[in-house]
């Protein structure tokens, strides 16, 4: 004389999945915020390291408020750019010919090249061996956040 006993679980399953997706979107965000907390380290070493005549150059890097992060696959991207023309010639080096009149700094050019200033190459390494104490006070932070130690 048994008796069937029939549970619906279809709204326990939509509650896991529920949990499951916020979840995950809290892990992204807290990616996203890790990769705009290194996008900013690095513009601001950047920035410090370029050097300056007019300031045009310094002030072309792209502001840490409008940092953008695009995610690919389990990829967080973010792209640090300077929109002078002249940004890579200044970061890696250039010719130029001697003896050449320049009116824009009044002067005839001395040498056949001039060395690069690397402000974003030598940010980027400095940055690289900060990031494992960086990651781990910002997932420190947010475990402890969350509940956890």
């Amino acid at each position: 004389m048994g008796r069937d006993i029939r549970i619906d679980t279809k709204s326990l399953e939509a509650f896991r999945d529920q949990i499951q997706e916020m979840e995950q979107q809290a892990v992204n965000e807290f990616f996203e915020s890790l990769a705009k907390e290194i996008a900013a380290r690095l513009l601001r070493k950047v920035i410090k390291r370029t050097p300056t005549k007019t300031g045009n150059l310094r002030n072309l890097w792209g502001a840490a408020k409008d940092i953008k992060v695009k995610k690919t696959g389990n990829n967080y991207e973010v792209n640090i750019e300077n929109s002078a023309s002249y940004a890579s010639y200044v970061e890696y080096g250039h010719r130029q010919t001697p003896g050449r009149y320049v009116p824009e700094i009044g002067k005839r050019l001395v040498n056949d090249w001039v060395d690069g200033k690397f402000m974003l190459t030598l940010s980027e390494h400095e940055l690289k061996g900060q990031l494992p104490g960086i990651i781990k006070r910002k997932m420190d932070a947010w475990l402890a956040g969350l509940g956890g130690s």
